[in-house]
């Protein structure tokens, strides 16, 4: 009868869970779901879970990165806070340096250069001197001349001084001397005496055709002055002495610097006397250039104004 009573009140108490849990039965959807969706709903919750896991996994990865580079900031903060204060130590010993005022240079000055001086006509020598051979008021020893004579355009207004001068020194001429004439102008170009422009034995047939040679002169005046290429075709016959006759300063070249190529040309040793035609007292370069060039080379200097 225990046994009896024990089951009974084990079967009251099965039949009173039952009729408790009975509306939950089928909420559990044991019956009605199958193992197929049961697993899906396994995977998906596996996979949903998986997410969540990589997701994390990004979570802290970005994490990371933010605290590396709040620390790269950090110290590039740090260096930069240093470099400042560096460069304001800098400019703080910069502006404690005392610049002293520079000392003022004195500007050098050109030399300025002296001035021409006035030429002095100098007068013509006699014709007493007791020279072999004076003309023009000059005097010298020499046999063995040859004339240079400027035939620019200028001379133009000189015809006859040219024609009385170089008649003047041939009469002056004897069987004892050579002579030769050139005439220059621009070009250049020449006329010479003789034809050849080698000298020739003054004797009277010379004379004489030379003259002829002077009167015809005049009518080939023009052009310009080129006289250093003159004097150095009348170098290169070596004479002893050359007469430049000239109204104007050369324009083949700086008249100082023709006078030294002329005398550094004259191996010879050759006198160059000088003759200015016309209004020489006025042409300041013209009278310094053939006093330059007779005094460098053993010469003389005269005017021939009339």
């Amino acid at each position: 009868m225990s046994a009896l009573d024990l089951f009974a009140a084990a079967l009251a108490a099965f039949l009173l869970i039952v009729v408790v849990l009975f509306e939950y039965y089928n909420k559990g959807g044991t019956d009605e779901t199958s193992i197929e969706e049961l697993e899906e709903m396994v995977r998906q919750r596996r996979f949903v879970a998986e997410s969540e896991k990589s997701d994390q996994s990004v979570i802290r990865a970005l994490q990371s990165e933010i605290r590396l580079l709040d620390k790269e900031y950090r110290t590039s903060a740090e260096n930069m806070s240093e470099i400042e204060k560096k460069l304001q130590e800098v400019l703080k010993a910069i502006t404690d340096v005392v610049i002293p005022d520079p000392v003022p240079v004195k500007p050098v000055e050109e030399p300025i250069p002296e001035p021409d001086p006035e030429p002095i006509p100098e007068p013509p020598r006699s014709v007493n001197t007791g020279q072999e051979f004076s003309i023009l008021g000059l005097g010298t020893d020499k046999k063995d001349v040859v004339i240079v004579v400027d035939m620019s355009g200028s001379m133009q207004a000189h015809r006859s001084k040219v024609v009385d001068a170089l008649n003047e020194i041939l009469d002056q001429m004897t069987p004892e001397h050579k002579f030769a004439i050139i005439g220059y102008r621009g070009g250049p170009s020449y006329s010479t005496f003789p034809f050849d422009g080698r000298q020739i034995t003054a004797d009277s047939a010379a004379v004489s055709n030379a003259k002829r040679f002077v009167r015809n002169l005049p009518s080939q005046f023009g052009g310009g002055t080129p006289t250093q290429t003159a004097m150095v075709k009348a170098l290169a016959l070596r004479p002893e002495a050359i007469i430049l006759m000239s109204d104007g300063a050369p324009d083949d070249g700086s008249p100082r610097q023709i006078v030294v190529n002329v005398t550094k040309q004259n191996r010879s040793k050759a006198e160059i006397h000088t003759v200015a035609i016309g209004d020489y007292t006025k042409d300041q370069r013209l009278t310094l250039f053939l006093q330059e060039m007779a005094r460098n080379n053993d010469g003389d200097f005269v005017g021939r104004a009339r």
